[in-house]
């Protein structure tokens, strides 16, 4: 059972808590920033589905996420704070990142990669702008792109003919890797990009059997973002918090014209008065 089958999907936002949300009918792109955008077509879905197994319009995503926590925790979106260790990419934004008025945020935690370059300082930061009482909602990804013409790792976007690379980070660290050049040297001077460099150093030989090496590399970049995550939210202080939850997975965008997806790989919900993670929804 995957976790959108788990908790029960409606429909509504966009990266888990967006007020936009996917309809049948095309936009232009003159409408782009004003409508709601269109789902992809089928065989557009059915390949993203095929590498990321239970994948759904980031719309439908965001609203089960919202009903869930209201329905058992109780949890409303004016008692969260939102934040997000996503991609830098100009397209999260631009395209459809249009947070629920409700929500306080997003607090931005992330850098290249989805990798949360903010750190323990970012956390504790993060923390204390909490609502008294409140939720620490934390959406941990990266992104990649399928484009109807370039594949994975690409997408149209506005006002450019031709497919660019998307996640840029990942697809330039892939192409790196792939000719033996990429050394996991990490300098003031590029950093993140250093980061991103070890985390695929660490796993080379799994990206680059895989059949599709870039979608290996942002799972592998999902995953290390979680952990890091979770070696160190609980070290900051929370007491004047009530849940964390933490959304862990991948967006993937698709050309400018369609709404991007959500594939969820884990849902946590801690207790912060219990001391304890009260609830785990793996995609399985």
């Amino acid at each position: 059972m995957t976790v959108a089958q788990t908790i029960l999907i409606p429909s509504c936002i966009v990266l888990a808590l967006s007020i936009t949300s996917c309809k049948k009918q095309e936009s232009s792109p003159s409408e782009l920033l004003t409508t709601a955008l269109p789902r992809a077509p089928k065989e557009i879905e059915d390949a993203l589905k095929k590498e990321f197994p239970g994948v759904m319009p980031g719309p439908k995503f965001g609203d089960s996420i919202l009903r869930h926590l209201a329905d058992r925790y109780k949890i409303t979106p004016r008692m969260m704070l939102l934040g997000t260790s996503t991609c830098v990419d100009d397209i999260i934004y631009t395209k459809n990142f249009h947070l629920h008025p409700d929500i306080n945020g997003p607090f931005h935690l992330g850098g290249l990669g989805g990798w949360p370059f903010t750190g323990t300082s970012g956390l504790e930061a993060f923390a204390h702008h909490v609502p008294d009482s409140g939720t620490m909602v934390l959406i941990v990804e990266p992104h990649i792109g399928y484009s109807a013409k370039a594949g994975w790792g690409y997408i149209l976007r506005p006002e450019q003919t031709e497919a660019s690379s998307c996640c840029g980070a990942l697809v330039g660290t892939l192409r790196k890797l792939q000719k033996g050049a990429l050394t996991g040297e990490i300098t003031e001077d590029d950093y993140q990009g250093g980061k991103l460099a070890e985390m695929a150093l660490k796993h080379d030989k799994e990206i680059l059997a895989a059949e599709n090496p870039i979608v290996a590399l942002t799972k592998m970049a999902s995953l290390a973002a979680e952990r890091h995550i979770r070696n160190h939210v609980l070290d900051v202080d929370l007491a004047h918090i009530k849940y964390i939850v933490i959304i862990t997975g991948v967006l993937i965008d698709t050309d400018y014209q369609y709404c991007d997806y959500q594939y969820c790989e884990h849902i946590l919900v801690y207790d912060v008065r219990k001391k304890k993670f009260v609830e785990e929804l793996l995609n399985q």
